[in-house]
């Protein structure tokens, strides 16, 4: 086999994990209810305790997403992706920035807001890659960095309100380009194949 023909197959083998994972779309589902209740936080907590909680509960988005893909029949869980190895890599790379975010909520809680926000969304570029399909990953990392950074430079006093309400819409608007992507992926694998 020429390396032509791996990466080709390889290609087509991530794009059917795609196909049958749906995009993994419970994943950005967890992660919009996650930003929508720190939204909500935000009107109803000090930017301090805010901060606290974004951090602890960040690591309910990944078993809420488990818990959605059951009830709402998804089976990213049990989909094969052929370089699983390197997501979990580019999970473990994600967590390096939980550091730099809490020395800023010791020293100036108000930059949080914007590294948690880009920092949890370091590993969108590899799932993409890994599920042959990019395009929607990067969009969404690159989209949610800048809108995060706007909102945190032009709108300070809303940076614990309406900066969380962006990425909860961001990973919504996300839900449904996965959705429909990983639905055309399907029908054109199932129409080649045939």
């Amino acid at each position: 086999m020429t390396l032509a023909e791996l990466n080709a197959s390889l290609k087509t083998a991530r794009l059917q994990a795609y196909a049958e994972a749906r995009g993994g779309w419970p994943v950005p589902l967890a992660g919009a209810l996650y930003w929508a209740v720190l939204a909500w936080l935000g009107t109803r907590m000090a930017p301090e305790d805010w901060s606290v909680t974004a951090a602890i509960f960040s690591g309910a988005i990944f078993p809420v997403a488990v818990a959605l893909a059951a009830l709402l029949r998804n089976p990213f869980m049990k989909v094969q992706i052929p370089d699983q190895g390197v997501v979990f890599m580019a999970m473990g790379a994600m967590l390096l920035f939980w550091p730099g975010a809490i020395a800023a909520m010791w020293t100036y809680n108000a930059l949080a807001p914007l590294l948690i926000a880009i920092g949890i969304s370091g590993h969108w570029p590899v799932f993409g890659w890994s599920y042959g399909r990019p395009a929607p990953f990067i969009a969404h990392a690159v989209i949610r960095a800048g809108t995060v950074s706007a909102i945190w430079l032009l709108l300070p006093e809303d940076r614990f309100t309406l900066l969380p309400a962006a990425v909860a819409g961001i990973y919504l608007v996300t839900v449904l380009a996965l959705y429909v992507d990983s639905g055309q992926v399907a029908r054109k694998l199932k129409s080649t194949a045939s």
